[in-house]
């Protein structure tokens, strides 16, 4: 192994989604507990997961904090095929909740907003799919995008653009666009399908996963559409690219062997 290669966090193989790292270098990720229940759980350094909600009893994945860490959200089914979006404050419990409607519809994929306001979000739309905003309340909603399917939001460190994926050109493009939904531009053109930006620290570049060939790469490229490189690359999936607090490294989901784990890979 050299400097370069990845190292894996996790050893149990169970299939994991979306992690993030926080400030304190704990990583929150949501990993499918039983068939029916996926669950967050959170990885300190050098220890054993532990359940983020333990007394959860319904699945509960795709979560995102707050720089701070004082509030986070996350998506959980509440009722059949029908998913909320919960804001909660860490210190007392509290939740906000925000209801996009009965039937099949959910919100996906949320993103705080660095300064801790407004969380972003894809949720069901007549077109499709539209990045949409509510307030830490979970109220105030807002429509920031329409035509085609929008999702994977994604907040710049500075709060100023958000970046997401779209199928408005065709495949899924990564895009970027003012934080108020203006100023629409696309980062990059790709054979193949780009998915779940995720911003530097230093709001430099961007990590995505590209399906480049039927095998999910990760790769990043700087907001202008330059500086394209691999980060993880294998004959099996690398998914879900989060960047540490220093931006020198990107954890991301492996599967390798058949089995699904966290993995970190230096980003320099």
């Amino acid at each position: 192994m050299n400097s370069s290669d990845p190292v894996r966090l996790t050893t149990d193989g169970a299939a994991k989604f979306d992690p993030v790292v926080l400030a304190n270098g704990d990583i929150v990720y949501g990993v499918l507990e039983t068939a029916v229940q996926t669950r967050l759980l959170r990885l300190r350094p050098g220890a054993t997961p532990v359940k983020l909600h333990p007394e959860a009893t319904t699945s509960e994945f795709e979560a995102t904090f707050t720089a701070d860490g004082a509030h986070y959200a996350f998506v959980q089914s509440r009722g059949n095929l029908n998913l909320k979006l919960v804001i909660r404050e860490a210190a007392t419990g509290k939740d906000a909740v925000f209801d996009p409607g009965g039937g099949f519809a959910g919100v996906r994929r949320p993103s705080f907003h660095p300064g801790g306001e407004r969380v972003c979000f894809g949720a069901p739309a007549p077109t499709g799919q539209d990045i949409a905003v509510v307030g830490r309340d979970g109220r105030d909603r807002r429509t920031l995008t329409a035509g085609g399917i929008n999702n994977w939001p994604a907040y710049s460190p500075d709060g100023g653009w958000i970046a997401f994926c779209s199928s408005r050109d065709g495949t899924f493009d990564l895009y970027v666009m003012n934080a108020d939904g203006t100023g629409v531009r696309r980062v990059i053109a790709l054979d193949g399908m780009q998915l779940r930006p995720a911003w530097a620290p230093d709001g430099r570049r961007l990590a995505f996963t590209w399906n480049r060939g039927g095998v999910y790469e990760v790769h990043a490229v700087n907001p202008d559409g330059t500086g394209l490189r691999p980060l993880a690359a294998a004959a099996e999936r690398s998914d879900y690219p989060a960047w540490t607090p220093d931006g020198g490294a990107v954890v991301f989901v492996g599967e390798r062997g058949g089995a699904s784990d966290l993995y970190r890979v230096p980003a320099e």
